[in-house]
């Protein structure tokens, strides 16, 4: 089983997008669900990181960039050894390709 390594940028997107959900949607339960969501998804690629393919942007799949979704939002990582680094959690219709290349670069 791989050991997941968050980034801080990571753990700031998903707070920022639970606060959001729970206190600006004033939906603290559809917040808690997008949590644990989140972690049923963590646990799923865990198991088996290969499970989702490589992104599509030739740069950043050639940096090993993997995606799975969570409800309106994604989950970014990258497997090394038996780690997994949970890079970021965007919201879909973000610019994630611009985001994350701005972050690598």
């Amino acid at each position: 089983m791989y050991r997941l390594i968050f980034s801080k940028l990571y753990k700031e997107d998903v707070d920022s997008s639970y606060n959001y959900i729970k206190d600006k949607l004033e939906s603290p339960m559809a917040a808690d669900n997008l949590i644990k969501e989140i972690l049923e998804k963590l646990n799923k690629i865990k198991e088996n990181p290969g499970i989702r393919p490589l992104v599509q942007d030739k740069y950043l799949a050639s940096l090993g960039y993997r995606s799975i979704s969570v409800k309106n939002y994604t989950i970014f990582y990258i497997i090394s050894s038996n780690n997994l680094y949970i890079i970021r959690f965007l919201y879909k219709k973000r610019n994630w390709i611009n985001i994350l290349k701005e972050k690598t670069i």
